[in-house]
């Protein structure tokens, strides 16, 4: 009688019960709620500070060309190829290539006698379009 109760106990598995499933089912979709927003907003954060650490950088380039040649460039491409300039001492950019905003678009470069600088750079945000507010605000180098 007694080796019949060993075995019982051997084959005996413990399940969750489809309650106990549901209320730990039920937990995770209440945190995913609460930090999915958070989360969200902290990655625009990020894409927004990188996009004004990008601007910087190229702020520092231009001064190194403009020191270098006189001029300010006509392009961001004269920052990483002589378009004619004896005095040019480039790349001024470390990468080869002209980085793409973080949302994968084109940085907007102009000359602007306006701007404090003579020149101005704009990312467009999120939307990729001139204008906007909040994810969609433009980032310029006079922010």
């Amino acid at each position: 009688m007694n080796t019949k109760l060993r075995r019982k106990n051997r084959y005996k598995t413990n399940y969750f019960t489809l309650m106990e499933i549901m209320i730990v089912v039920g937990i995770i979709g209440m945190l995913l709620a609460i930090v999915g927003p958070m989360a969200a907003k902290a990655l625009f954060k990020g894409k927004s500070a990188a996009a004004k650490m990008q601007l910087r950088g190229f702020e520092g380039a231009i001064m190194d060309y403009q020191l270098d040649t006189g001029n300010l460039p006509k392009s961001l491409n004269d920052l990483i190829t002589n378009s004619g300039s004896k005095k040019w001492d480039g790349p001024y950019l470390k990468k080869k290539t002209i980085p793409k905003d973080p949302w994968e678009n084109d940085y907007i470069y102009r000359l602007d006698s306006s701007a404090p600088s003579g020149y101005i750079i704009i990312s467009y945000g999120a939307d990729g379009a001139p204008g906007g507010a909040g994810k969609a605000k433009d980032i310029t180098t006079n922010d």
